[in-house]
């Protein structure tokens, strides 16, 4: 009986998002929905849109449609163990999970079945045009994977939270690589052998959900632990500096003024963290079985307020304060608009190597958030690349150099050089580093001479 009474909850959810999926209106579909149902538990919604992608759904179009789900089964969604306001519309947790479930779709009812088609059926070339097609948008998972390094980990940090961080980047590198090589041996001419991709194929797709796994059930669970709304809120306003992957930009969310307004208590919250990343400590070679098994790295000396209570700071009279130097004086808006308009991206690193500032690019070759301000600069960089960054601000910091330099192919498009200054003042004290990035694509292509003549 109740085997028949869940497939009957499970046929009604699936006939209202069918209804929503054929264009159907959203206040008949929520209409449908209360006449049936008083709550739903989330694993039915989501069993339900993956039965309507078995039915012929592209498991990248229900995208478009999540969102919608969500506002339709708003407010009658079980909560479990879960806290609410993760399941609310627009909130990053929900925003994380949501892109997890198109991803765990994309693999487990596009890539891989293809896969095994493809084998079974001669290495037919529509079925290898899926993979190739699929593994495509997996590879977007670089925003999702960004996102979180950029506007989450910085929480992390912020209450002591090290451990996780350092070894999930490390995992989100090597699933971005597991993903470029996989897809690398589907476009090969001639192609490997159909062992190779496939061998190629199910470890990128294991690594990326065994990730999801480590997102939501170590991740989310510590961060509820010790993160307030207000830090939840910094990070919303974050997101859309760097996207989304494989879902459109989702609800605004932003929480009550009675929880904004709430101080926590940074003491136990803090507290509780250092005993979370203890914990994390102890679990840390579960985390690091297939990886490259780095200790992990201390963590410096961080301020206890290292990002903003308010994303931005307004200064009255903008147009009256005027900041001098020795070759002229700018009033905040005409500085605000040079650093906005000039061709390079800044990043300015303190004496004690924390983030305390970043030109507002409009088009940043890097994405910067503001919830790294105050960050220790170490922290910001995958593991594999700490070490160099420490060595550059130890030299930077001893003297022994002022500057050092790199370029790269960046995604095959662009041709970006990176440099990094030491700051000194007069007498030679080091004030922190400059780091400037630009994409030097264009410049490397002139030729010839154009001058104002011309």
């Amino acid at each position: 009986m109740t085997n028949s009474l869940n497939k009957q909850r499970q046929d009604k959810i699936l006939e209202i998002l069918e209804f929503l999926h054929q264009g159907g209106d959203f206040q008949k579909a929520k209409q449908m929905f209360d006449e049936e149902f008083s709550q739903v538990d989330v694993s039915e919604i989501t069993s339900a849109e993956r039965a309507l992608i078995a039915k012929g759904l592209n498991p990248i179009e229900i995208q478009n449609l999540c969102n919608v789900h969500a506002a339709v089964f708003k407010g009658s969604i079980s909560e479990n163990d879960e806290t609410p306001d993760f399941e609310t519309p627009g909130h990053p947790v929900n925003t994380l999970k949501l892109e997890n479930v198109v991803i765990s779709s994309l693999i487990n009812d596009e890539l891989l079945p293809t896969l095994k088609k493809w084998q079974q059926d001669g290495q037919n070339a529509a079925y290898l045009k899926r993979m190739q097609n699929a593994l495509r948008d997996l590879k977007t998972i670089d925003k999702h994977y960004a996102r979180k390094e950029n506007t989450i980990f910085p929480l992390m940090d912020k209450y002591g939270i090290t451990a996780p961080p350092q070894v999930m980047w490390g995992v989100d590198d090597k699933i971005r690589d597991l993903i470029k090589d996989a897809l690398a041996a589907t476009e090969a001419k001639p192609l490997p052998d159909k062992y190779v991709i496939e061998e190629k194929i199910e470890k990128a797709c294991s690594e990326v959900l065994e990730m999801i796994f480590k997102e939501e059930k170590i991740m989310i669970p510590m961060l509820d632990e010790v993160a307030s709304p207000k830090d939840w809120y910094l990070v919303k306003q974050d997101e859309a500096e760097i996207g989304y992957t494989l879902i459109n930009p989702p609800l605004p969310w932003k929480p009550s003024e009675k929880d904004l307004s709430t101080k926590p208590d940074k003491k136990t919250s803090h507290h509780k963290g250092q005993e979370l990343n203890n914990i994390a400590l102890e679990m840390s070679k579960k985390l690091t079985e297939d990886t490259n098994k780095e200790t992990p790295q201390d963590k410096p000396e961080t301020p206890t307020d290292f990002a903003p209570s308010n994303v931005s700071i307004e200064i009255p009279h903008s147009d009256d304060v005027r900041v001098n130097f020795a070759s002229g004086s700018l009033n905040i808006r005409e500085l605000t608009a040079i650093f906005k308009t000039l061709p390079v991206d800044l990043t300015f690193v303190d004496s004690t190597d924390h983030v305390r500032w970043f030109s507002d690019s409009p088009n940043r070759v890097f994405p910067r958030t503001k919830s790294v301000i105050g960050r220790a600069v170490v922290n910001c960089h995958p593991p594999k690349s700490v070490d160099k960054v420490k060595k550059i601000l130890a030299d930077f910091h001893s003297g022994k150099s002022d500057s050092n330099e790199f370029w790269i192919n960046l995604h095959q498009k662009a041709f970006v050089y990176i440099r990094y200054f030491a700051l000194r003042d007069d007498k030679q004290n080091y004030l922190g580093c400059l780091e400037v990035t630009q994409d030097v694509s264009h410049i490397r292509d002139l030729q010839g001479q154009k001058t104002l003549l011309d």
